[in-house]
């Protein structure tokens, strides 16, 4: 059973528990702005007012049903040889969202790889 409760933005339904019921149009406008946007889950959804498990919820379901796609490869080999690696100051190695990570020494080559590796796989790339 569900009551209905006037807001500011509209008419918003509540069920016997007293939970606010989000019409599904408002559901995915919000998970579009999320997927846009670089925030994590939990700061997006304090910001918008939403219980973070619903919102996660929310979130599982959309990329469940989604089909899966192959990831474009992330790296492609490069070698670059230099007479003079005094001069070096490094790799930049720009991620998804704006995120950028210097690779200064080739021992750190390996953790930025297993950074890209976890981001792909759960499909913040």
């Amino acid at each position: 059973m569900t009551s209905t409760n006037s807001s500011s933005s509209g008419i918003l339904k509540v069920d016997t528990k007293g939970r606010v019921r989000t019409p599904a149009a408002a559901r995915e406008a919000l998970l579009e702005l999320f997927e846009q946007g670089g925030a994590s889950g939990a700061a997006f959804a304090r910001l918008h007012g939403l219980r973070y498990p619903t919102f996660m919820n929310w979130v599982q379901k959309r990329r469940k049903s989604r089909p899966q796609t192959v990831a474009p490869a992330l790296f492609q080999e490069l070698r670059l040889e230099r007479a003079d690696t005094s001069a070096c100051t490094g790799l930049m190695v720009e991620l998804p969202m704006g995120a950028r990570v210097r690779v200064e020494r080739p021992e750190q080559i390996p953790m930025v790889a297993a950074l890209c590796r976890h981001l792909r796989e759960n499909a913040a790339c």
